[in-house]
């Protein structure tokens, strides 16, 4: 006598969990992405003064650059969550072009996160003594900080994580045709595409491109509450 044994089909409740948490991953990231350059000082960094010393050392660097960092963390788990939810109403090619999406932003974050922690911590190290001098313009840290964010190294990895970025944003945005309308997408994908580039725009144009992508992620997270069709 032989007993046969299936795996037991997914739950409505697992499903709803999914959609929620992967909802939620979305809503965090935009917040994280409309936060970092809101929080961020923009003092003038053209010169080495007191204030742009004070700025770097404050608590509002870290916290802002951690605000940037877990946004772009969440990226690639809530576009994993996305291909699950999306897989019950899309064809096996959207889930197999999301999964590359999601390995490209899993790969750029990883690449973007290693310089944003370098440029918090360090930085603030180096504005941090120089504060503590009576005269932190005298100590030369704005060529320390201009050498710690030019290094070669540095800038391939940044840019090469922000144009992986890019790249997952785009496959993204063709994977979702068929189960969103444009709009839902566009913001998100222009939004990442758009993440090299603004970082030589001034505060205006950075907070305005968190904002986008702050939107990009919430309309994600609509598509992903999305219930299938039975």
């Amino acid at each position: 006598m032989s007993s046969t044994t299936t795996a037991a089909p997914a739950t409505p409740t697992s499903s709803t969990s999914t959609r929620r948490l992967t909802a939620a991953a979305l809503v965090a990231a935009g917040t994280g992405f409309v936060l970092f350059p809101v929080l961020r000082p923009w003092p003038d960094e053209a010169h080495p003064t007191a204030e742009l010393a004070a700025a770097f050392a404050s608590d509002r660097w870290v916290v802002a650059h951690l605000c940037g960092i877990l946004a772009i963390g969440l990226l690639a788990p809530a576009l994993l969550g996305l291909r699950s939810t999306v897989a019950a109403r899309a064809p096996r090619r959207t889930a197999d072009l999301l999964a590359s999406a999601t390995g490209l932003v899993w790969a750029g974050g990883f690449l973007a996160a290693l310089f944003f922690g370098a440029e918090m911590f360090g930085i603030q190290a180096i504005a941090s003594a120089a504060t503590s001098t009576s005269d932190p313009a005298a100590t030369g840290f704005l060529d320390v900080v201009t050498d710690l964010r030019a290094g070669p190294l540095a800038v391939t990895l940044f840019g090469a994580g922000l144009i992986l970025l890019a790249a997952g944003g785009l496959l993204a945005a063709v994977a979702l045709r068929g189960v969103a309308r444009w709009w839902f997408t566009l913001p998100f994908t222009l939004g990442l595409v758009l993440l090299l580039p603004q970082f030589w725009g001034g505060p205006g144009l950075r907070v305005a491109h968190g904002v986008l992508l702050g939107a990009g992620c919430v309309l994600l997270a609509v598509v992903a509450l999305r219930r299938p069709r039975p």
